[in-house]
């Protein structure tokens, strides 16, 4: 699509409406999935919907596929980087979506996710940070701090059982965040060698489909969960899964920073609402407070960051 023959206000204005669509069907999925995924393996839906995306993003680079699939021997380390480090957060994500309140699952990835940046940077790149971003990555990790709190203390829209497998959960939903951060430095670093999104998104869920049909066959009955469950696994798959990430990328090139990580800062906010809908989940003010705290540094560290960005650009200019 040729997007310059639009003014620039409908330019920005598209962005943003696939920014909306994909955090509402974001949202709305990982409600409904923790809802079905009660009777069988996470490690199951994730092996069928991430082949299902990687196909997916596979035919989008059919036109120019000799070009679009080549990789540089350069890039080997970030492509193993994002493809460990997607596996990390989806894995992971989907897991604790079974035993944790969706919403809170959601929230603690945000709220881990700056301050996991920030010690990655630190310890990997030795590069300097800004006190401001330690201020609010500290912020947002309380409120995940708040969030884990309430749910051991029986206080989140879903019971908490001492058990193994729930507290492996809430374990799952903290490591998110870490591996959250670590794909979107490998990401970056690969959009620096002139990568498009598309490009990427079709090259990194090769370790993700491994690793979770190893462990789906593991646990057994992986073809008979699949008869009774593919149709649901298929639908959630494309439009909870391939098309929010597709949205996703096409917002992120409309739209500047600013408006790509507010969208995600509301995820957890619409999945607190599509939560009603669910019997299993009662509404908890606690995972409400402590959503909102989360919301409040992220939107504040967004907007710090855009100031920043647009005083560098404005030196720039000055230089030029």
């Amino acid at each position: 699509m040729n997007t310059s023959k639009f003014p620039t206000r409908n330019y920005v204005a598209l962005g943003t409406i696939f920014l909306i669509i994909s955090a509402l069907l974001t949202a709305g999925s990982n409600v409904y999935y923790s809802n079905n995924v009660q009777d069988i393996s996470p490690f199951t839906f994730t092996f069928i919907s991430f082949l299902v995306t990687a196909v997916f993003f596979h035919v989008i680079q059919l036109k120019n596929y000799t070009k679009n699939m080549r990789i540089d021997s350069f890039n080997y380390k970030n492509i193993i980087g994002i493809n460990l480090s997607t596996a990390g957060v989806f894995m992971s994500f989907y897991f604790a979506l079974k035993y944790i309140e969706p919403a809170i699952v959601g929230a603690i990835e945000i709220g881990v996710g700056p301050i996991s940046s920030l010690v990655i940077v630190k310890l990997l790149y030795h590069r300097n940070v800004h006190r401001l971003d330690i201020f609010t990555g500290i912020g947002a990790l309380t409120g995940s701090l708040f969030l884990i709190f309430a749910t051991l203390n029986g206080n989140s829209g879903i019971v908490f059982h001492f058990r193994p497998l729930d507290v492996i959960g809430l374990i799952s939903a903290t490591l998110c965040g870490f591996f959250a951060a670590l794909a979107a430095i490998y990401s970056k670093n690969l959009s620096e060698a002139n990568w498009s999104s598309s490009k990427i998104l079709a090259h990194r869920f090769y370790a993700i489909i491994a690793m979770s049909l190893i462990l789906s066959l593991q646990q057994g009955n992986m073809l008979v969960q699949l008869t009774s469950n593919l149709g649901w696994i298929l639908v959630i798959s494309i439009i909870g899964v391939a098309i929010p990430l597709y949205f996703l990328q096409i917002g992120i090139q409309h739209s500047e920073t600013f408006f790509v990580m507010m969208s995600l800062s509301f995820v957890p906010i619409f999945t607190y609402v599509f939560q009603f809908f669910d019997p299993r989940i009662t509404p908890s003010y606690h995972s409400l407070s402590g959503i909102l705290m989360i919301l409040g540094f992220a939107l504040f560290s967004v907007y710090v960051n855009s100031l920043r960005s647009r005083r560098v650009a404005s030196h720039k200019k000055m230089a030029i």
